[in-house]
């Protein structure tokens, strides 16, 4: 059977009417003919009127692929910073156009195809900016780009053994990728008596980079002394306080994110990261780690090396609500999605807290082996209540456990030490029976401890809810056709409303047709919003997918589907592009 491959079924038509079933031959892409050995059974002339009407098809709509962004490299830049860099992906046209989340940074692209300018202000601050790629007919997906307070150098290859380790300076900013399968990158530092040294990555869990990397401290002669994985999601983070003054090598591996397989080290185009390195000041994370983004002033600072007295300072917010707890003069910041409000917060104190409504949320840290954190909550008759413990999701090492007990009689209400399958997050539903407290106990199932040891405790009365989620952060379509969107409907607890679902904020020209998502059958979990475009339309923006009670839809406020951008961001507002 032959393999075909053709921009649209006018081609494959085409292809059927000019050569027989029996003729194997490839065709990838458009207009390439591939022989498989039998090529000399084709008729000449036949192949001649092939490529001529594949290629007059193709010569409209069929052949305008989508743009499509993949990546920066390097992945980041330093604050004050102008600097061409290169972005990977698929191009049909160029120049292209390029959007930022931030007005204190802009990326331009440069003259020669697949290099952009970037230019950073002394305005901005150390965070995630996020960029979409245009051209005259399509969006791409939004791409990450750190922007650092210092500015970044590259790694310098061959650097894969101890004798071409590439040389870092103290404190540095370090990019790479792995590129190939086996691939280890090696770096030198020079560190001195009783200085702590701090080697932090950034690759899955920021880059979106499908790796699972591991961060090995050896000396020159090949003896590992540290060894760090999965200390911040996938992404590992090292710590050593050197007892001499030495020469040490850094040496950076990964696997895949996905285990397959493959034993040996894994490398590919994606596999992109950044290296922090530093025996000065570094940022860890800040408590409480539920902050509101825009009244963070005051968080106590949690690292390596800091100041007395550091307290932390908050980045400005972007556009889709993303930003950065950071200190001046320190490597290492706390990115932090838009959120809701959690209601009261408290903090780890001396005295057993008591918290007396409803939500609210208790930080604290397990900083001793065996410890058992303790925090009590006023209950009423009948409610019921939610315990759930944020700590692996939000990149600590806390593998929880939760406990809830009523103080009058001692009987326990609830244990949990992982919510869900594959998550390290411990979660508790309790009924209370009568009016009075309970305590709600927090400690870590293997007597893990120490600074990364932190979490959060949300406590809420339990009721119906509901979650509607898209999959991506871009649809196209072209004037004259129609789009489906899939449209993810999460019913939790019980949520038994009827929802109508649109999109707004639609340019002229386009309509939509309201969807309805019933309580029971197929469309209660999932459905697809349609968008049609007329003829002689073109266009680019963005849309927001509508949501609204159908039982009380005068009364009920509108809400928003979402898209998870990063695994603590997630933004509600969607590109359209509209094709001619």
């Amino acid at each position: 059977m032959p393999k075909i491959a053709l921009c649209c079924d006018r081609c494959s038509q085409l292809l059927g009417w000019l050569f027989p079933l029996e003729t194997l031959f490839v065709v990838s892409g458009v207009g390439q003919l591939v022989s498989t050995g039998l090529m000399k059974l084709v008729n000449v002339r036949s192949t001649l009127l092939f490529f001529f009407v594949v290629l007059g098809c193709c010569s409209g709509n069929c052949l305008q692929g989508q743009i499509q962004l993949d990546r920066f490299f390097p992945p980041a830049v330093g604050v004050g910073q102008s600097l061409e860099l290169k972005v990977e992906g698929k191009f049909p046209e160029w120049p292209i156009d390029l959007v930022t989340d931030c007005g204190n940074v802009s990326v331009k692209a440069a003259e020669k195809s697949g290099q952009v300018v970037v230019e950073v202000n002394e305005l901005a601050t150390p965070g995630v900016v996020w960029v979409r790629g245009l051209d005259k007919t399509s969006a791409s997906g939004l791409v990450p780009l750190l922007i650092e307070p210092l500015v970044p150098v590259s790694e310098v290859e061959p650097n894969e053994t101890l004798e071409n380790a590439t040389q870092v300076e103290l404190p540095s900013i370090v990019t790479g990728r792995l590129s190939k399968s086996g691939e280890v990158d090696t770096f030198r530092v020079v560190v001195k008596e009783g200085e702590t040294l701090v080697v932090s990555v950034i690759a899955n869990q920021l880059l979106q980079s499908p790796m699972d990397a591991v961060l090995q401290l050896v000396d020159p002669n090949g003896h590992v002394l540290a060894q760090a994985d999965d200390q911040r999601g996938l992404d590992p983070q090292l710590v050593y306080e050197s007892k001499r003054n030495q020469t040490l090598l850094i040496r950076l591996f990964a696997f895949p994110e996905t285990p397959n397989s493959t034993i040996g080290f894994a490398g590919a185009a994606t596999f992109v990261y950044e290296l922090r390195v530093t025996t000065g000041a570094f940022v860890d994370h800040v408590l409480p780690l539920n902050q509101q983004v825009m009244a963070v002033a005051g968080g106590v600072v949690q690292g390596w090396n800091l100041p007395d007295g550091s307290v932390a300072e908050n980045g400005s917010s972007n556009h889709f609500g993303g930003s950065a707890i950071f200190l001046t003069g320190a490597l290492g910041w706390q990115y932090q999605g838009a959120h809701a409000a959690r209601g009261n917060e408290f903090f780890e104190t001396a005295e057993v807290p008591v918290m007396e409504s409803t939500p609210c949320s208790y930080s604290g840290r397990i900083a001793t082996p065996g410890e058992i954190d303790r925090v009590q909550l006023a209950v009423k008759k009948g409610k019921k209540y939610r315990v759930a413990v944020h700590a692996r999701r939000s990149g600590m090492n806390l593998d929880s456990v939760l406990r809830v007990v009523d103080l009058k009689d001692g009987k326990e209400l609830g244990r949990n030490d992982d919510a869900t399958r594959g998550k390290y997050d411990a979660r508790v539903d309790f009924t209370a029976k009568e009016d009075g407290r309970v305590e709600v106990q927090i400690s870590d199932l293997v007597d893990g401890f120490g600074m990364r040891h932190a979490y959060t405790v949300a406590v809420a009365v339990v009721e119906p809810s509901v979650e509607v989620t898209v999959a991506a952060d871009h649809f196209a379509v072209k004037a004259g056709e129609s789009l489906e969107i899939p449209v993810t409907i999460g019913r939790r607890d019980g949520y038994a409303s009827k929802l109508l679902i649109s999109a707004v904020g639609l340019p002229e020209g386009t309509t939509t047709e309201a969807v309805v998502s019933e309580t029971k059958g197929d469309s209660s979990k999932a459905v697809k919003l349609k968008i049609t475009a007329a003829d002689g339309i073109s266009h680019q923006g963005s849309i927001q997918i509508q949501v609204i009670e159908v039982e009380d839809a005068k009364e009920a406020k509108p809400f928003h589907a979402k898209h998870e951008l990063a695994k603590v961001l997630r933004i509600d507002e969607f590109w359209l592009s509209v094709a001619p």
